[in-house]
Order: structure tokens, then C-alpha cells, then sequence
């Protein structure tokens, strides 16, 4: 069972900031699930919510600020207390991306929003991997089936996985051709695992912060975890490996 760090190690460091991957990094993640929300400028930036307002000191829609402004914020404000404000900035998919190459796989979420941001999302990720050697380590999840439509239209190469909490999300997976299931632990039984692993979906749940509850996904036999704490979740998930 592998064990993706949740925007890093969102319980630990900083959220979606260089310097929490870089912390979950030297603690032994080898993959990680983050955000991502469009700029004003047009870019991708790395952040979950649609405001800076929870975990910055500033405050507004995200889509208001330009990257140059994104990155001199210090997102610190939510989350644990962090000492050092180097790499604690909002920063594009890009430098996230550069900075992190010891990473094996990412989830990267894009965010709900309007049909004309969904779709230029899509546009964007289409130029960014153009390619099926250039997707060997990510796959896109999302909510929202406005972008796993366009993903699939304009760049079907690209893997996709649905992010949900219905007991049953096969129709939707089907629909866009999706080879991840992101599923949330709360509606994680072993009828809908069983179901994904027949039609040989990646099965990953969230967000697992719980020994307990990863000690129950472990018997059910799921592909990976999210964890906002992959200082607890990656020696206990390497001992339940060894039993």
C-alpha cells in the first residue's frame, strides 16, 4: 500500500508549499497528492482552497493575484507552526514539479470551478504534458467531470482519476475512461474496492489520518493512501507490509 503525502504533509508542514513536500520528502515520501487552481495570469498554481484568505496573510480569490504576487505570500498562516518562511510561498505547478524530482508519482487535483476555467485548465495540462512519456508519473483527479470530459477530448493521453464519495462512482469512471479511483475512507467498503479492482482501477482513499482506519484499508487490500501525516502513516503502513 503506498502512501501519498496530502498536499504535501498538510498535518505536519506547510500545505502545498515547496518546503512541506521538501519536509515529507526527507521523512520518505515517494509520492505525492496536490492542488491546483488557476492564476491571473493564466498559470497553474499549487493551492486547494479558491481564496488565499485561510492560508495566507493575504487576502482574496486566487484568480485576482498574478503568480509574482502568489509566490511572495507566506503560507504559513493554517496548519502547524513553521519557523522558517524559505519555499513557503504559492508557486506554480512548474517550480513544484522542479523541485520535488525525487517524487515517483503525483495526484494532481485540479479544483472545481466555471466551465471556461475547467476547460482552459484542461488546455494548459494538455500543453504541459504533451505526451505519453511525459505523463509517467502523474495522474490528474478531479471532481469535476467538466475537465475529465475536456482532458479526454483534447488530450486523452493524459491519465485521469475521479475523486468521490459515492458508494458507487463506476458510472462516472466509465464515462471518462479513468484509471484512478480517488475514493474517501467514509464510504470505503469492500463491495465498491472489489468492484474498482476488477476493472483494474488504482483504488486511493482519503484523507486517512487514522492508524486505525489504514490498518482497515490494509485488509482490504487498496493500492494507496492520503495522509495529511506521512510521519505516522509510512512506518506503520511498512510494518503491516511485513505481517
Amino acid at each position: 500500500m503506498l502512501v501519498y503525502g496530502h498536499r504535501g504533509a498538510g498535518g505536519e508542514a506547510p500545505e502545498n508549499t515547496i518546503a512541506g513536500c521538501k519536509h515529507a520528502i526527507a521523512r520518505g515520501v515517494q509520492y505525492l497528492e496536490l492542488d491546483m487552481r488557476l492564476s491571473k495570469d493564466d498559470q497553474l498554481v499549487m493551492l486547494h482552497d479558491d481564496t488565499v484568505n485561510r492560508t495566507t496573510d493575504q487576502q482574496g480569490k486566487v484568480s485576482t493575484y498574478t503568480v509574482a504576487e502568489l509566490k511572495k505570500m507566506d503560507a504559513r498562516r493554517s496548519g502547524t507552526p513553521w519557523p522558517n518562511k524559505r519555499d513557503t510561498g504559492i508557486v506554480t505547478l512548474d517550480a513544484m514539479l522542479k523541485a520535488t524530482p525525487e517524487i515517483k508519482g503525483y495526484q494532481l487535483e485540479v479544483k472545481t470551478g466555471s466551465t471556461a476555467q475547467m476547460n482552459r485548465v484542461a488546455e494548459l495540462l494538455a500543453e504541459k504534458f504533451p505526451t505519453e512519456s511525459s505523463v509517467e508519473r502523474i495522474v490528474i483527479t478531479s471532481s469535476s467531470l467538466t475537465l475529465l470530459q475536456q482532458l479526454m477530448t483534447i488530450a486523452p493521453h493524459i491519465p485521469r482519476g475521479f475523486i468521490s464519495m459515492n458508494l458507487n462512482p463506476f458510472p462516472v469512471l466509465d464515462r471518462f475512461n479513468c484509471s484512478l479511483l480517488a475514493l474517501s475512507w467514509s464510504v470505503c467498503n469492500l463491495i465498491n474496492v472489489g468492484h474498482a479492482r476488477r476493472k483494474g482501477l488504482h483504488v486511493s482513499v482519503w484523507t486517512v489520518n487514522d492508524a486505525s482506519v489504514i490498518k482497515n484499508l490494509n485488509r482490504l487490500k487498496i493500492d494507496s493512501v492520503i495522509t495529511d501525516y506521512p510521519s505516522m502513516a509510512l512506518p506503520l503502513t511498512a510494518s503491516l507490509s511485513r505481517q
